[in-house]
Protein backbone atom coordinates (compact mmCIF):
# COMPACT_ATOMS: atom_id res chain seq x y z
CA UNK A 1 0.00 0.00 0.00
CA UNK A 2 2.83 2.72 0.96
CA UNK A 3 4.33 1.49 -2.30
CA UNK A 4 1.38 1.91 -4.08
CA UNK A 5 1.06 5.43 -2.71
CA UNK A 6 4.38 6.31 -2.70
CA UNK A 7 4.32 5.26 -6.72
CA UNK A 8 1.39 7.42 -7.47
CA UNK A 9 3.16 11.04 -5.85
CA UNK A 10 5.72 10.41 -8.03
CA UNK A 11 3.58 10.09 -11.05
CA UNK A 12 1.16 13.03 -9.72
CA UNK A 13 4.83 15.10 -9.53
CA UNK A 14 5.93 13.79 -12.76
CA UNK A 15 2.23 14.92 -14.48
CA UNK A 16 2.44 18.34 -12.82
CA UNK A 17 6.04 19.04 -14.05
CA UNK A 18 4.93 18.07 -17.53
CA UNK A 19 2.29 20.40 -17.68
CA UNK A 20 3.64 22.99 -16.63
CA UNK A 21 6.46 22.94 -19.04
CA UNK A 22 3.98 22.56 -21.95
CA UNK A 23 2.04 25.52 -20.82
CA UNK A 24 5.16 27.80 -20.24
CA UNK A 25 6.16 26.90 -23.87
CA UNK A 26 2.68 27.74 -25.73
CA UNK A 27 2.64 31.14 -23.80
CA UNK A 28 3.74 33.83 -26.23
CA UNK A 29 7.19 34.74 -25.89
CA UNK A 30 9.12 38.09 -26.15
CA UNK A 31 12.54 38.37 -27.37
CA UNK A 32 12.91 42.69 -25.33
CA UNK A 33 11.63 45.62 -26.75
CA UNK A 34 14.24 47.43 -28.53
CA UNK A 35 14.10 51.22 -29.60
CA UNK A 36 14.92 52.41 -33.32
CA UNK A 37 16.41 55.97 -33.13
CA UNK A 38 17.16 58.53 -35.76
CA UNK A 39 20.78 57.17 -35.80
CA UNK A 40 19.65 54.27 -37.05
CA UNK A 41 20.97 52.31 -33.83
CA UNK A 42 19.10 50.48 -31.61
CA UNK A 43 19.36 49.64 -27.55
CA UNK A 44 17.42 47.39 -25.67
CA UNK A 45 14.52 49.45 -23.77
CA UNK A 46 15.37 48.89 -20.40
CA UNK A 47 14.28 50.93 -17.36
CA UNK A 48 17.78 52.34 -16.04
CA UNK A 49 18.15 55.36 -13.89
CA UNK A 50 19.21 57.39 -16.79
CA UNK A 51 17.97 60.73 -18.47
CA UNK A 52 15.39 58.59 -20.95
CA UNK A 53 13.96 56.66 -18.06
CA UNK A 54 11.23 58.98 -17.61
CA UNK A 55 10.48 58.59 -20.83
CA UNK A 56 10.58 55.00 -21.02
CA UNK A 57 8.71 54.91 -18.03
CA UNK A 58 5.55 56.71 -19.68
CA UNK A 59 5.73 54.21 -22.57
CA UNK A 60 5.91 51.18 -20.72
CA UNK A 61 2.89 53.26 -18.62
CA UNK A 62 0.93 53.33 -21.93
CA UNK A 63 1.61 49.92 -23.51
CA UNK A 64 1.33 47.41 -20.89
CA UNK A 65 -1.59 49.52 -18.78
CA UNK A 66 -5.10 50.27 -19.60
CA UNK A 67 -5.86 53.39 -20.88
CA UNK A 68 -8.35 54.84 -23.31
CA UNK A 69 -8.30 52.85 -26.16
CA UNK A 70 -9.60 52.06 -30.39
CA UNK A 71 -8.82 48.75 -31.82
CA UNK A 72 -8.63 48.70 -35.45
CA UNK A 73 -8.55 45.44 -37.82
CA UNK A 74 -9.43 44.51 -40.95
CA UNK A 75 -9.55 48.66 -42.04
CA UNK A 76 -12.05 49.04 -39.73
CA UNK A 77 -12.95 50.49 -35.89
CA UNK A 78 -13.26 46.83 -33.68
CA UNK A 79 -13.64 48.25 -30.32
CA UNK A 80 -13.11 50.93 -27.71
CA UNK A 81 -12.39 50.48 -24.57
CA UNK A 82 -12.35 53.23 -21.87
CA UNK A 83 -13.89 56.32 -21.39
CA UNK A 84 -12.55 60.19 -22.36
CA UNK A 85 -10.10 60.75 -25.35
CA UNK A 86 -8.38 57.95 -27.11
CA UNK A 87 -4.68 57.72 -25.92
CA UNK A 88 -3.59 54.60 -27.79
CA UNK A 89 -4.81 52.93 -30.86
CA UNK A 90 -4.12 49.11 -31.62
CA UNK A 91 -3.67 47.95 -34.84
CA UNK A 92 -4.17 44.28 -35.42
CA UNK A 93 -2.70 44.73 -38.75
CA UNK A 94 -1.18 47.01 -41.28
CA UNK A 95 -4.41 47.36 -43.56
CA UNK A 96 -5.95 49.47 -40.67
CA UNK A 97 -3.35 51.95 -41.22
CA UNK A 98 -5.31 53.30 -44.28
CA UNK A 99 -8.40 54.54 -41.47
CA UNK A 100 -5.44 56.42 -39.56
CA UNK A 101 -4.25 58.00 -42.90
CA UNK A 102 -7.15 59.12 -43.88
CA UNK A 103 -8.34 61.35 -40.25
CA UNK A 104 -11.61 58.98 -40.23
CA UNK A 105 -11.43 59.17 -35.84
CA UNK A 106 -11.14 61.18 -33.71
CA UNK A 107 -7.40 60.32 -33.09
CA UNK A 108 -6.04 63.95 -32.19
CA UNK A 109 -4.71 62.54 -28.66
CA UNK A 110 -3.41 59.72 -29.36
CA UNK A 111 0.19 58.84 -27.74
CA UNK A 112 0.80 55.61 -28.70
CA UNK A 113 -0.19 53.54 -32.04
CA UNK A 114 0.77 49.71 -31.62
CA UNK A 115 0.99 48.05 -34.83
CA UNK A 116 0.96 44.31 -35.12
CA UNK A 117 2.83 42.94 -37.98
CA UNK A 118 1.80 39.50 -38.60
CA UNK A 119 4.47 38.60 -41.11
CA UNK A 120 6.95 39.54 -43.21
CA UNK A 121 4.88 40.56 -46.20
CA UNK A 122 3.60 43.79 -43.99
CA UNK A 123 6.79 45.09 -44.01
CA UNK A 124 6.50 46.62 -47.86
CA UNK A 125 3.33 48.88 -46.92
CA UNK A 126 5.81 51.18 -44.51
CA UNK A 127 4.03 53.68 -42.20
CA UNK A 128 5.07 57.80 -42.78
CA UNK A 129 5.89 59.32 -39.12
CA UNK A 130 5.76 62.81 -40.78
CA UNK A 131 2.45 62.23 -42.78
CA UNK A 132 -0.22 60.68 -40.52
CA UNK A 133 -3.10 63.30 -40.07
CA UNK A 134 -4.27 64.15 -36.88
CA UNK A 135 -1.76 62.53 -34.36
CA UNK A 136 -0.18 65.98 -33.27
CA UNK A 137 0.51 64.45 -29.56
CA UNK A 138 1.71 60.69 -30.88
CA UNK A 139 4.64 60.38 -28.80
CA UNK A 140 5.39 56.27 -29.08
CA UNK A 141 4.99 54.26 -32.35
CA UNK A 142 5.29 50.26 -30.89
CA UNK A 143 6.01 47.48 -33.40
CA UNK A 144 4.95 44.23 -32.52
CA UNK A 145 6.49 41.58 -35.55
CA UNK A 146 5.02 38.11 -35.39
CA UNK A 147 8.12 37.03 -36.85
CA UNK A 148 11.66 37.47 -36.36
CA UNK A 149 12.22 41.20 -37.08
CA UNK A 150 15.28 43.29 -37.20
CA UNK A 151 16.36 46.86 -36.97
CA UNK A 152 17.21 47.35 -40.33
CA UNK A 153 13.70 45.88 -41.37
CA UNK A 154 11.91 48.24 -39.15
CA UNK A 155 14.64 50.96 -39.82
CA UNK A 156 13.11 50.39 -43.68
CA UNK A 157 8.84 49.81 -42.30
CA UNK A 158 9.24 53.01 -40.52
CA UNK A 159 9.75 56.20 -43.24
CA UNK A 160 10.41 59.76 -41.58
CA UNK A 161 11.60 58.70 -38.09
CA UNK A 162 14.62 61.57 -38.27
CA UNK A 163 12.21 64.72 -39.06
CA UNK A 164 9.93 63.47 -36.35
CA UNK A 165 9.72 63.03 -32.29
CA UNK A 166 7.83 59.86 -32.38
CA UNK A 167 10.34 57.41 -30.56
CA UNK A 168 9.59 54.07 -32.40
CA UNK A 169 10.04 50.64 -30.51
CA UNK A 170 9.64 47.38 -31.96
CA UNK A 171 9.95 43.58 -30.63
CA UNK A 172 9.49 40.17 -32.16
CA UNK A 173 6.64 38.17 -30.58
CA UNK A 174 6.02 34.53 -31.07
CA UNK A 175 2.03 34.09 -30.47
CA UNK A 176 1.15 30.91 -29.02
Amino acid sequence: MKNNLSNLLKSLTLFCAVVLLFNYESNAQENGIYELNASSQFSRATASKSKTSDTRTEFYNLSQKLHPTAYLANNKLKNTYGDGDVVKLTLDDVASLNLVKQGTGNYENVELITITLNSIADLITPINLSSESGLSKLKYLYIRCHFDCNNEQIKGFVKNISNSNVRVFYTSVRPS
